[in-house]
């Protein structure tokens, strides 16, 4: 059985602007919003889509510090 991914308004927003800014596969991305800070975690299909997944979190959240820990793979 596999578990449907977790998911939250601030991850819908920034993948929703994600593909406003460019046609780019992430997966399984998870928008985690601290006081300060945003972490990203998942798959990017891509260098270029881990760089647009930080554009849009800054984006979306212009006064945090954003940690990127997409992991770039082939998705299959």
């Amino acid at each position: 059985m596999r578990l449907q991914p977790r998911t939250s308004p601030e991850t819908d927003r920034c993948m929703d602007l994600i593909q406003q800014l460019a046609s780019v596969v992430v997966h399984d991305l998870c928008v985690d919003v601290g006081f300060q800070s945003v972490t990203l975690t998942g798959r990017a299909g891509s260098w270029y889509a881990k760089q647009v997944a930080t554009t849009a979190a800054r984006r979306m959240y212009p006064n945090h510090r954003i940690e990127n820990l997409l992991q770039v793979t082939t998705i299959r």
